[in-house]
């Protein structure tokens, strides 16, 4: 929370030479999934709070202009009524419905969205007619891109993320929100299996306790910056999906996940649960569908050679690049 202050006080970050301003903001109110905090009152009027305050962020985009109004957050609806913007983007990336608390709160604010929005893309073909049921304006399938120029760095001056120096190899990793889709009786029972490799979880933990009585041989590290990233996979034998396909499909069905096109642009294996959007990427991960068949992928990713051409190839087709290109497409 701290930082996050810190960050709104010091005004905007600036990228690419001087074409993009982001502002991270504060409040001391936010919109969340819990009794008090997902009211009407909190969600509609929660950025009257906010530093900086709407009407500072408002005068600081006057010398620049606002082409673009850019939405993936339903808390932001509220920009669509008080800016003033040539084109607005919203962008779906999951169903609203599954997030737990809110009672279809969020369902209603994305509604609002994809109404007044010019152009609404969703990232999975599974959130088409989810889509569709919000009767956007306009529609268009632009699924999830990897940054190929941040996993081409060179990170030779430092081979090990600090956060690894005191787990053993083998590492299998993953990254990304840690909650209820993850099956962790499988984690367990791969654990068990192969006490020689390290599972190694790095992310936020989510709407649920850290299972208790796990393995030693299973590691969260919590979250680290994206940049890190690829410093961080670098060390790594491959990279894991395990979601709970069997008992959390609702939370999944929706998901194309980017932690694939990340794991592939690193070079590593991906060794990934199956569900219908996954199999429609065509990615040469490794899929298992059980418990045996993931010990025998872990096994194979840290013991067998392993080339990277493939995947790294696959993640270089599947970039921002494109899915810029075709959301400016979408436009016309």
């Amino acid at each position: 929370m701290v930082r996050r202050f810190r960050c709104a006080l010091k005004g905007p970050t600036i990228h690419a030479e001087g074409t993009i301003h982001s502002y991270v903001p504060f409040s001391l109110v936010a919109p969340a999934g819990l009794p008090l905090l997902r009211t009407r009152e909190v969600t509609d009027h929660w950025h009257q709070t906010m530093i900086p305050t709407l009407r500072r962020l408002k005068e600081n985009m006057v010398p620049h202009g606002l082409d673009l109004l850019y939405i993936d957050n339903l808390s932001y609806h509220f920009l669509l009524d008080t800016l003033d913007y040539g084109k607005s983007i919203f962008r779906v990336m999951d169903f609203h419905d599954g997030f737990p608390g809110w009672k279809g709160e969020p369902r209603k604010l994305a509604d609002k969205i994809a109404k007044k929005s010019h152009l609404t893309v969703y990232s999975a073909l599974g959130l088409k007619n989810y889509v569709a049921g919000l009767t956007p304006r306009k529609a268009a399938f632009v699924p999830n891109g990897v940054d190929g120029d941040l996993f081409r760095q060179n990170h030779q001056a430092r081979s090990r993320h600090p956060l690894l120096d005191n787990i053993p190899d083998p590492i299998v990793l993953y990254t990304g929100m840690i909650d209820s889709r993850i099956d962790f009786p499988l984690i367990r029972f791969a654990a068990k299996h192969l006490p020689y490799v390290s599972f190694v979880f790095t992310g936020t933990i989510q709407g649920l306790k850290k299972p208790k009585g796990l393995p030693k041989n299973i590691y969260f590290t919590g979250p680290i910056p994206h940049k890190e990233l690829p410093l961080l996979m670098e060390t790594a034998a491959g990279g894991m999906i395990p979601f709970d396909v069997n008992n959390a499909m609702g939370l999944i069905q929706g998901i194309r996940p980017l932690k694939l096109l990340e794991y592939m642009a690193a070079g590593l294996p991906v060794l990934s649960a199956s569900w219908p959007e996954l199999k429609k990427m065509n990615s040469p991960a490794w899929i298992y569908n059980d418990k045996n068949q993931f010990v025998d992928l872990v096994s194979k990713a840290v013991c067998s050679p392993y080339d990277p051409s493939e995947s790294i190839n696959f993640s270089l087709a599947h970039d921002w690049n494109q899915s810029f290109k075709l959301m400016l497409k979408a436009f016309i």
